[in-house]
């Protein structure tokens, strides 16, 4: 393996000005080059030039596997562009979001012409790939591989970009399909934020060559200060109740943001935790400033653009608003936690890092969060290429030491490489010491091994990173046995339930507790809760929590799951339940269900599958009217009875369940996917004024909205059913979706009418 550092001083502008230091170890010296253009290789590029890195890799790689260890925006897209070149296969490039893929999208589209996307979403699934550059998602990806599917036959060459995933929680998806890249012999180029021990990453890869770049397309100045320098934004006196620990951060945190920032910089203030993020947004809303988010844990007072919080529980619609504010100049001052450092690419001129510290005396050293490599990929935020020279990071420690904080920062690549399933297991060596969400994890990777190589499974295990050393651990064979027992395997052959849980993507573990649950007395959709298993469904009572209405409304969906014990309360099905019984409707600081909720779209497909497969096998006895009220009712967050109001285009989940408050009013059980709006509200669009009335007051009385709000919101539901009375109450992406499931392309061919008959004909 060749491995060559890429030095900070080299230097670069778009105009190719600058130059690349580097030095090769194994040679023990230093070089300098200018950057490469374009016109003077064989590339077929977008740039003029090749900036440092991509100056590197072009030169030193000759084929086979890579890795390229660089700071955010160091031009690692320009890496994989020259890694594709003068490819005859067919090439992949995946990523750990959807977001990412699609940016990737249409970046490649714009280079390479078509390009076939895999991101989950269930139609893509039923265009066949015939594009040579793909660009999916690890997870589809990998059942990609699991299900031998046609287009994975080809592939030549895989770009597996923020590989540094695989020290997560979803690292176990990662090594899978990092191992089998491996034994089929494709050729991989992982690209990595900077991790402490990659060359053992690199030596795993097999990789040819090595580069790992301490150069930032635009010099970082960081500067590490006590939060305490700040004084608090508001008089903690004035305040109506006692701040605790949060309030005090995020009032220094305040002050800081606007004390070392000009109005028209973009900043991002990272917090170390949710809690603080809100609490500086609700005292931003305190002092009448405007705030971004409609959803948030407290009544927002004024609207507008000057302040935003990002994070899991803002709901999708709203991120995306923000993001898009934020990139275009209409937002400046963006408040995050560390998932924006690996999702979405939005540049900032100055970034602030709160960092939360204690002296830990059992352990005798300054424990600290964010960690280390979380605060080195959200510096990755700071710096806006070709529009300022610099970007800076101002690093603001609370209960931390400036000085512990530097040495880790300047020790934190030194540390070992530990992928998260080599971590837990290092930990605990046995079954009974392991989180179910790990157990789950090691479950479908042993699965895996057994589909690629049947009783030699093991051979699997030892081409991985985290098993190779635990092959023959208590753990793993634990695990086997159990899988055994539970008749996963026979005679060393998966069975049919194993064979779901790979192709679904769905655990054994969460398996389990679904056919457990199939036989209690319990709600349907918490029975079918564990299937829906991306998703920690976690947010709704952080929003809630502080409302005095909210105690009494889960106490009566908590009652319902009692007959399930523990485990019900455990993944939040408490939660989902509440969100399907439309009890969100009650509380008018949500504007849209809060952060998993409020994208539930593509997993009620994904639902809607596994239930058609789980149906095959016998483990489930619903009609397709019933499965197309449980996936319309995730979806949507609606009762059984009630889901086809999902079915009204542009509803949404407050204004359905508005309407179905109404209904309830007038003694109305059900309505039916069959009927038209019209049919349904004949009488109602007959005398709309009277419905604008009736709505109004519901939305008074049950929503507690004040009565200007009130009629705007009813005249906008009274104008929805208006615009589409002549539609029927069915979502048009799920029948269409459940038709291709049921009968193939020849669902495309079917008027939505006719499709429906032949859906609800069972």
């Amino acid at each position: 393996m060749k491995k060559v550092i890429l030095l900070e001083e080299s230097q670069f502008k778009p105009n190719g000005e600058g130059k690349v230091v580097f030095k090769i170890p194994s040679e023990g010296k230093i070089f300098e080059e200018k950057p490469l253009k374009v016109s003077e290789t064989e590339l077929n590029i977008p740039f003029e030039y090749l900036n440092p890195i991509q100056t590197l890799f072009y030169k030193f790689y000759k084929g086979g596997n890579a890795l390229v260890s660089a700071p955010t925006s160091a031009g690692k897209t320009g890496v994989a562009l020259i890694f594709f070149h003068n490819r005859q296969g067919r090439i992949v490039y995946t990523a750990p979001t959807k977001a990412l893929v699609m940016e990737k999208a249409r970046e490649f589209k714009k280079l390479f012409g078509k390009v076939d996307i895999r991101t989950g979403d269930i139609i893509e699934e039923f265009k066949p790939v015939r594009h040579k550059v793909v660009v999916s998602t690890y997870e589809n990806l990998v059942l990609a591989f699991r299900n031998k599917a046609p287009w994975t036959q080809d592939i030549e060459a895989v770009v597996i970009d923020e590989v540094h995933a695989i020290l997560g929680n979803r690292g176990q998806i990662v090594e899978e399909l990092i191992t089998n890249l491996l034994l089929e012999g494709i050729d991989i180029l992982a690209l990595s934020a900077t991790v402490p021990g990659a060359e053992r990453l690199a030596k795993w890869l097999q990789a040819s060559l090595f580069i790992e770049s301490r150069w930032r397309p635009v010099p970082l100045i960081r500067d590490i200060k006590s939060l305490k320098e700040f004084k608090p934004w508001i008089n903690p006196k004035e305040l109506e109740d006692k701040p605790d620990r949060d309030t005090h951060m995020a009032l220094r945190l305040l002050e800081a943001l606007y004390s070392l920032s000009n109005r028209d910089e973009k900043v991002i203030v990272f917090v170390p935790k949710k809690s603080v993020g809100w609490k500086m947004l609700q005292l931003a809303n305190r002092e009448k400033l405007e705030i971004a988010n409609e959803t948030a844990p407290f009544e927002v007072e004024r609207q507008g653009w000057e302040i935003a919080f990002h994070n899991a529980d803002v709901p999708k619609e709203e991120r995306e608003k923000i993001e898009k504010a934020f990139r275009e100049g209409e937002l400046n001052k963006l408040v995050a936690t560390q998932t924006l450092a690996y999702g979405v690419n939005l540049p900032a001129d100055k970034v602030l890092i709160a960092v939360s510290g204690f002296y830990d005396r059992v352990t005798k050293s300054w424990k600290i969060f964010p960690d280390v490599l979380d605060i080195l990929q959200e510096e990755g935020r700071a710096g806006r290429f070709g529009i300022k020279d610099k970007g800076y990071s101002y690093i603001l420690t609370y209960g931390a030491k400036e000085k512990p904080l530097q040495d880790k920062l300047t020790k934190a690549l030194d540390g070992d490489f530990k992928p998260f399933i080599a971590q837990q297991l290092e930990q605990n060596l046995s079954i009974d010491d392991l989180k179910a969400e790990v157990i789950n994890q090691l479950a479908l990777f042993i699965l895996v091994a057994y589909l690629h190589r049947g009783e030699k499974f093991k051979d699997f295990l030892k081409e991985s990173f985290s098993l190779k050393k635990f092959v023959n651990s208590e753990a793993v064979q634990q695990i086997n046995d159990w899988l055994q027992e539970m008749g996963y395997i026979e005679n060393s052959k998966l069975t049919p339930k194993a064979l779901f849980c790979l192709k679904s993507g769905v655990g054994p573990v969460n398996f389990e507790e679904f056919l457990r649950r199939s036989l209690l007395p319990i709600p349907l959709m918490a029975k079918l809760r564990p299937l829906i298993y991306t998703k920690r469904l976690d947010s709704i009572s952080y929003f809630l929590k502080d409302n005095e209405r909210f105690d009494k409304e889960i106490t009566q969906v908590r009652e319902l799951i009692i007959p399930c014990g523990l485990g019900c309360f455990k993944d939040n099905t408490d939660q989902l339940l509440f969100f399907i019984e439309g009890k969100t409707f009650l509380f008018s600081n949500l504007s849209n269900p809060p952060g998993e909720y409020s994208y539930l779209g593509t997993d009620a497909l994904h639902l809607l599958r596994t239930l058609l497969e789980l149906r095959k096998m016998g483990e489930l006895n619903l009609t397709n009217l019933e499965l197309l009220q449980v996936v319309h009712s995730l979806k949507y967050g609606l009762e059984l009875p009630f889901a086809p109001l999902g079915g009204i285009k542009g509803i949404g989940h407050i204004r359905a369940n508005l309407l179905k408050n109404y209904l309830k009013t007038l003694s109305v059980e059900q309505i039916s996917f069959q009927q038209k709006v019209e049919e349904a509200f004949q009488q109602e669009l007959e005398n709309e004024q009277n419905l604008k009335e009736e709505l109004t007051k519901l939305l008074i009385d049950l929503r507690r909205l004040t009565e200007p709000k009130a009629q705007r919101e009813a005249n906008i539901v009274v104008s929805l059913l208006r615009r589409n009375k002549n539609s029927l109450l069915v979502d048009d992406k799920i029948l269409t979706t459940f038709g291709l499931f049921l009968f193939g392309r020849r669902a495309l061919e079917l008027k939505k009418q006719e499709l429906l008959e032949e859906v609800l004909k069972d």
